[in-house]
């Protein structure tokens, strides 16, 4: 095993269950380069942002496990995700292909459910109807695309539990 990214709306989880699984399993987490824009610029992505943002999570991966090659990465999001906030966000699907076939890289990919609460945090959350629609763009996108995911519910407790068993090879009993 060597990527596991994260898939989910904002306020599902992504960025807790991605620092368990670092801290747990000893892996590297690559964190969010959305998150990471939005605090150096001081602004949201605009459209022609979107592109450009998709490529340094996907650099931020390359380096990772350049520096890293035996660890195994946590990609906090998929670039995938990216792609996802341009479809909701600009109607526009242009990353979508290259996004899908990043996303084939992965060992596992995690989809983060929406049944936590939202929280606000600022500048990068919009609220839970948009939740709500990102949520259904993934299904769509994960649906049409035949993508291998495994969803993650409940509380950030069991979202890393079942993730870390997941990674282990061991069943999460029910």
């Amino acid at each position: 095993m060597r990527k596991a990214g994260l898939l989910g709306a904002e306020c599902t989880g992504k960025s807790s269950v991605a620092a368990a699984l670092a801290d747990h399993l000893g892996a590297i987490h690559v964190p969010e380069a959305l998150r990471t824009f939005v605090d150096t610029r001081g602004r949201v992505p605009e459209a022609a942002d979107q592109a450009g943002i998709m490529t340094e999570q996907r650099a931020s991966m390359l380096m990772a496990r350049l520096d890293h090659p035996e660890a195994l990465l946590i990609c906090d999001p998929l670039p995938l995700m990216t792609a996802i906030y341009s479809m909701a966000y600009f109607d526009d699907s242009s990353l979508l292909a290259d996004a899908l076939a990043d996303a084939q890289e992965y060992d596992r990919i995690f989809w983060c459910r929406p049944d936590l609460p939202w929280i606000p945090d600022g500048e990068q959350r919009d609220g839970e109807d948009r939740r709500t629609q990102v949520d259904e763009l993934i299904a769509g996108v994960v649906s049409e695309s035949g993508l291998s995911v495994i969803e993650l519910h409940g509380s950030i407790e069991s979202r890393s539990r079942e993730a870390i068993n997941s990674l282990q090879g061991r069943v999460t009993p029910e």
